[in-house]
């Protein structure tokens, strides 16, 4: 499972805490595009529903201004005004195992191992995800 979240002193806090049970790192621009065209689901009118039509987008949204998929990928990857309703409102990125599996899962990333902050190495395991 991928979340994005929003970067700040208190995330990355949080996520020192739990960082020996996830990978993470800032993801780029293509690869949250890749994310979302392939693997993004909203809430719509209480049904999951795959974001592959602008019009859901558009519907939902256009009051913010809002009226494409692009314009969801610019928000999340710039973490804009809009950031934290469009996590509330899309599901988790759901994804399978990266080609070629984890490596040395017990160790931290900066020693080869599977876990902590990838910083933008990170892309390259969305890549073998999707």
């Amino acid at each position: 499972m991928l979340l994005l979240l929003k970067p700040s002193e208190n995330m990355i806090e949080k996520i020192k805490i739990i960082e020996p049970y996830i990978t993470w790192g800032y993801p780029s621009l293509r690869s949250i595009h890749n994310l979302v065209f392939k693997y993004g689901y909203g809430e719509v009118e209480g049904v999951k529903s795959a974001l592959s039509s602008n019009v859901i987008i558009e519907n939902l949204f256009c009051k913010q201004g809002l009226l494409c998929l692009e314009d969801v990928v610019k928000q999340m990857f710039e973490a804009g005004t809009h950031f934290e309703m469009l996590t509330k409102f899309m599901y988790p990125f759901k994804l399978i195992p990266p080609k070629g599996g984890f490596r040395r899962v017990a160790q931290h990333f900066d020693k080869n191992g599977a876990w902590g902050n990838r910083a933008e190495k990170i892309n390259s395991l969305i890549r073998k995800m999707l």
